[in-house]
């Protein structure tokens, strides 16, 4: 997510020229005429990889009234039904680790203790598989959407690549699930527009887009999660993950014209950073999912202001701008509960499945997160869950406030 910010607006500009260059291979779904409605079940929650790596290298306690406890519980306790973790591949450590743990929160291990972490509140989680490597060197990192470092020298095969995004993912899971974690939904891939797992060379390099590339490996990931649900009698539920809804139509109707298995369509949002294009509101984005391709719709990203400035040397970003007109600004806890609130009711009444915030524990501390030139620290931190003194604040409530019927 962090770095997305500086791409954005390029590859809007690109996708209209993405949409003639892509090979297409069959028609789109006959829509359905039935009327979108609430589900039975909605999803609340946060992104909540960082929260042990903060508590054992950066100084963190979390608090609730100024009393240490547990950051999953807390969040349970105002709402949560459901946390986001996220895999990511080898290297943990680069150069700009040096000085400072690895960041290995994405690994298997890591995550398979956040998961027990999450059950033990009684949340369920959404389980990210962003086969990416946390760590690169900038010699190992040409383009943005490089494959991870031990699958570089077979990116240009699509067969072998196929095979290790299927066996990453059977493998993890398998473990997960035979140790009593099973996630509530995977997604395979994270902010997945246009390029995946592509070789290590300069983007302006790279050969044309190739929708049935992509395709290709996503399902991939899909059928590992799909033969695992049959091996097991589960149920896990399979997200596609791409950001900005302005591009959403041509997103879906190039990649599942070739294709493309899942079972929901998720979505990035970020007000200062994205468009709802010829969509006039929310309602009319998941009834055009929904309708149009019968899947469910989830807001997988987003965030929002509860004060101004920072409180670590970190690079702060996503300001002011974020906050639409009607809320409070300069931003209190009431802008980001509100907003929140005023988003997941909107895509509760639509017939939308949840809003999972992002960063909600991205508190400032002195331990590094991201490995790149910023350094240690937070630039999220005034838009997490926790004040400045980690104190949980109001602005987690907006789950609370949602209305469900």
């Amino acid at each position: 997510m962090f770095k997305k910010y500086i791409v954005v607006q390029f590859i809007i500009i690109l996708s209209l020229f993405f949409q003639f260059s892509c090979s297409i291979d069959s028609g789109i779904p006959v829509p359905n005429t039935s009327s979108p409605t609430p589900n039975d079940v909605f999803y609340k929650g946060t992104y909540m990889a960082y929260v042990a790596h903060q508590e054992t290298y950066g100084g963190v306690v979390f608090k609730e009234n100024s009393v240490a406890k547990d950051a999953f519980q807390s969040i349970a306790d105002h709402g949560a039904n459901i946390v986001r973790l996220r895999i990511d591949n080898p290297p943990y450590s680069s150069s700009y680790t040096n000085g400072y743990a690895d960041v290995d929160f994405g690994s298997p291990e890591k995550v398979k203790v956040e998961m027990q972490r999450a059950k033990d509140a009684g949340l369920k989680t959404l389980l990210t598989f962003g086969y990416q490597s946390m760590a690169l060197e900038d010699s190992q990192k040409l383009n943005d959407y490089v494959a991870p470092l031990q699958w570089q020298e077979i990116a240009t095969d699509i067969e072998k690549l196929k095979d290790a995004v299927y066996n990453h993912t059977t493998i993890i899971l398998e473990d997960y699930i035979n140790s009593g974690l099973i996630p509530e939904i995977v997604s395979i891939g994270n902010e997945t527009n246009q390029r995946f797992l592509e070789p290590n060379i300069a983007e302006s390099d790279l050969p044309d887009y190739s929708v049935v590339r992509t395709v290709k490996l996503l399902n991939a990931g899909t059928k590992a999660v799909r033969d695992l649900n049959a091996k097991y009698s589960l149920n896990m539920q399979i997200a596609c993950h791409m950001f900005d809804a302005s591009y959403l139509k041509t997103w879906m109707k190039l990649h599942v014209r070739n294709g493309l298995d899942f079972d929901i369509m998720a979505l990035s949002h970020y007000h200062a950073w994205h468009s709802l294009g010829s969509f006039t509101n929310w309602t009319d984005v998941v009834t055009f999912v929904k309708n149009t391709y019968d899947k469910d719709f989830l807001i997988m990203e987003t965030a929002q202001l509860f004060r101004t400035g920072g409180n670590d040397s970190h690079v702060d970003i996503l300001g002011l701008e974020n906050i639409p007109i009607g809320y409070d600004n300069p931003p209190t806890t009431d802008t980001q509960k509100e907003y929140l609130k005023d988003f997941g009711q909107e895509l509760y009444d639509a017939g939308g499945i949840g809003l999972i915030y992002w960063g909600g524990e991205w508190v400032g501390s002195n331990t590094l997160i991201f490995p790149d030139q910023f350094g240690a620290g937070s630039s999220w931190e005034n838009k997490a869950f926790w004040d400045f003194n980690y104190n949980l604040h109001d602005g987690v409530n907006w789950m609370n406030e949602i209305v469900e019927q």
